[in-house]
């Protein structure tokens, strides 16, 4: 059934059955995005998952994928967790060039329907198709031929042209807009983005992995006044710069963002785990969310998963204004007006802690096996 209705699906029974999610994201990484831990909780409540990767060819390789280290296990089948994996190699893909748009458009409508057997068996085989945010919404001619039967649900984690996917995908998203069931989106203020989709919207948030960010850990910092960062998406090192500068007495610690030239006080990581980058949330005393303004960007107030994160645990968060919403403990600054980064950071600095009630992961997952099954 077709409808425009926004609303959270009701909770209640669902059936088991076989979902297939397709990422640009690997289950296999060491990175942890939402998708993750949806697919984690949906196989342990009984369903049958499988994770298909996409956007990998030898060219990421030169371009320092964090998908590299998967190079050899590409094209097959592995089961972690629960969770069938699969990370298609292609033999080329399209990336990033100075080309004109109506030639990257004819790229990946080349690459979308490449001789991939296996996505369509699989596709064939699943009750319903999950497809991500990214380049994934190139397939959905390909899907819906080789899955008549099944439900394509479109999870919007970000709108394409915030994320600076290219514009001919959000061509292709909207050209077929048809093969889509179910719209599901993890802000509200996505919504008015898609009003020309007929299918089913749904509102289903990102969670949280509560028991997880509640565990004790040890102190990875070796003195006091640390702030932490988490993730690449829209990262601006010219706020961090600021900030560092702003606050020579902190400590700024970046896990898994865009190598960059910064003040002494900050210390660069590569990509960590979960696990491994959860004491660096749970000791710090500032959480820092330094996205750059980009188009449509004011969903991130709601959708933000390190600023959920921080909010979980009470983690005071430095962001930009337009990432604050009606949130407490996050304390804005102008991105256009970086000497004013020093004053939300001072603000922080004196918030109390206090921790904010969430959904877990668990439920958020059942929500989205609802939506994709019932």
């Amino acid at each position: 059934m077709r409808a425009g209705v926004s609303a959270m699906p009701s909770p209640r029974a669902v059936r088991r059955g076989h979902i297939l999610i397709i990422s640009r994201h690997d289950y296999r990484t060491a990175r942890r995005a939402s998708v993750h831990f949806l697919a984690q909780k949906m196989a342990e409540q009984g369903h049958r998952i499988s994770f298909l990767s996409i956007g990998y060819s030898w060219l990421s390789r030169l371009r320092g994928d964090s998908r590299a280290h998967l190079f050899h296990r590409a094209n097959r089948w592995e089961e972690i967790d629960g969770v069938r994996s699969f990370l298609w190699r292609s033999a080329w893909h399209p990336v990033k060039l100075p080309i004109p748009e109506a030639v990257t458009g004819w790229m990946y409508n080349l690459w979308a329907n490449a001789p991939f057997p296996e996505l369509d068996e699989v596709a064939g085989e699943a009750d319903a198709i999950i497809v991500e945010s990214g380049i994934a919404p190139a397939l959905l001619p390909r899907l819906r031929t080789a899955a008549p039967g099944a439900r394509i649900l479109y999870r919007a984690t970000d709108l394409l042209s915030t994320a600076g996917v290219p514009s001919c995908i959000e061509d292709m998203l909207q050209d077929n807009e048809h093969h889509v069931d179910r719209l599901v989106v993890v802000a509200r203020a996505m919504l008015p983005h898609f009003d020309s989709f007929q299918c089913a919207k749904l509102f289903i948030p990102h969670g949280v992995d509560t028991d997880g960010l509640m565990r004790r850990t040890d102190n990875p910092y070796a003195g006091p006044n640390n702030a932490v960062s988490v993730g690449s998406m829209l990262f601006d090192a010219g706020a961090v710069q600021a900030l560092a500068q702003a606050m020579p007495n902190f400590s700024f610690h970046l896990i898994g963002t865009p190598k960059g030239s910064f003040p002494p006080n900050v210390r660069q990581y590569g990509e960590m785990s979960f696990d491994r980058t959860l004491p660096y949330i749970q000791h710090a005393d500032v959480g820092v969310a330094a996205y750059l303004p980009a188009e449509g960007c004011g969903y991130l107030a709601d959708s933000s998963l390190k600023l959920r994160q921080y909010a979980a645990i009470g983690l005071p968060a430095v962001c930009p204004s337009f990432a604050v919403g009606d949130h407490a403990l996050r304390f804005g600054y102008d991105p256009m007006q970086l000497a004013d980064t020093g004053r939300a950071f001072t603000q922080a600095v004196g918030a109390r802690r206090a921790p904010v009630m969430m959904k877990d992961w668990n439920a958020i997952a059942e929500e989205l096996a609802e939506a994709a099954l019932g």
